[in-house]
């Protein structure tokens, strides 16, 4: 009896071992069922390197100076899928088909995505620069959008200098100002907004702008405002506590970015600090409001000499964002703006 009874000791003691080793291989452990799997969750503060291909919603190119097929190839070298390209405000002399438009789109379309600006953008940035327009003019810009817009080539309308001042050594450039309360510009709303397409401004900020951008935006709340260059800047007005504010106010405003080593551009507007790392402020502002922002480098390739090298600081941006946030300004915002498929 003694004998069986160490056995049975003996045996539940090897049992008790074996289950101990059974459970500390698998970890503690269990095989999950399907319903018990959750995707994988991103840690938010997470940094990861940036090696996809963006899209840039911002600009200008001059296949006379730059063949498209060339511009390609530096797009693929510098990790750009797709380029929204527009003509530049303020131009002397200058058609949208000096920068490209529509011609890339329909050569290249699943490259290239261009925004109106034809004849009634010349006519509107007269209409404002004298003042002075009749019934018939404004008619006729109302019937030029349209005709546009519903043309199908077109995915916007831009870039409309709201307030645009003459870049450095660029003689052919006009200071322009075009009220974001000007009439037409409520036309040119309308407009958009009737056909679901974003309209593109560029936009010193200073009080009396601000104020225009703000009863633009309060006009038609259906209407897609992209305030261009976000970052960069001659005042010292655009900073992420102002873009913010207007964020929180009004819905359809949305921003693409901008940077460039630009003295000119105040510190507390700079999206990077001295070291090249995005500003508490910003990297707040981004989290806010994570679908309101894209990439917009505003390079202009066959315009100027090296306009590719400026692509670099907005890759080092992309990278130090947090995952989340970076699917959704490297390509997810514009893709829903633009309608890419």
């Amino acid at each position: 009896m003694k004998n069986h009874t160490i056995g049975r000791m003996t045996l539940c003691v090897m049992v008790t071992i074996l289950f101990i080793m059974a459970f500390t291989i698998t970890g503690c452990s269990k095989v999950p069922k399907e319903s018990d799997i959750d995707d994988p969750i991103e840690d938010p503060d997470v940094i990861v390197k940036f090696e996809g291909k963006y899209i840039d919603v911002h600009t200008h190119i001059s296949p006379t100076g730059m063949s498209f097929e060339q511009i390609i190839k530096n797009m693929d070298t510098e990790g750009i899928d797709k380029m929204v390209v527009m003509s530049v405000p303020a131009g002397k002399n200058d058609t949208q088909e000096h920068y490209g438009v529509p011609e890339a789109a329909e050569k290249y379309p699943d490259r290239f995505i261009v925004l109106y600006g034809g004849e009634a953008i010349t006519m509107l940035e007269t209409a404002a620069t004298t003042g002075k327009y009749t019934k018939a003019e404004e008619k006729r810009f109302a019937s030029l959008l349209e005709q546009a817009m519903s043309s199908g080539n077109y995915k916007g309308i831009g870039e409309i200098g709201l307030r645009h001042f003459i870049p450095k050594n660029e003689s052919d450039a006009i200071d322009l100002t075009i009220s974001g309360d000007h009439p037409w510009m409520f036309i040119m709303s309308d407009i958009a907004a009737k056909y679901n397409v974003p309209i593109d401004v560029h936009m010193e900020a200073t009080t009396e702008t601000v104020k225009g951008l703000e009863s633009l935006l309060a006009h038609n709340k259906n209407t897609i405002i992209i305030w261009d260059h976000a970052g960069w800047g001659n005042t010292d007005m655009a900073t992420p506590q102002l873009i913010s504010q207007l964020m929180e106010k009004y819905p359809n405003l949305y921003s693409s970015i901008k940077i460039r080593k630009d003295k000119t551009t105040p510190s507390n507007v700079s999206i990077f600090n001295s070291d090249k790392q995005i500003t508490p402020e910003w990297i707040s502002l981004f989290k806010k409001y994570p679908d309101r922002f894209m990439i917009g480098s505003d390079i202009k390739a066959g315009i100027r000499e090296d306009e590719f090298t400026f692509v670099k600081d907005h890759l080092k941006l992309l990278s130090q964002l947090p995952p989340d946030i970076l699917k959704k300004i490297e390509r997810e915002n514009a893709e829903k703006i633009f309608q890419i498929n």
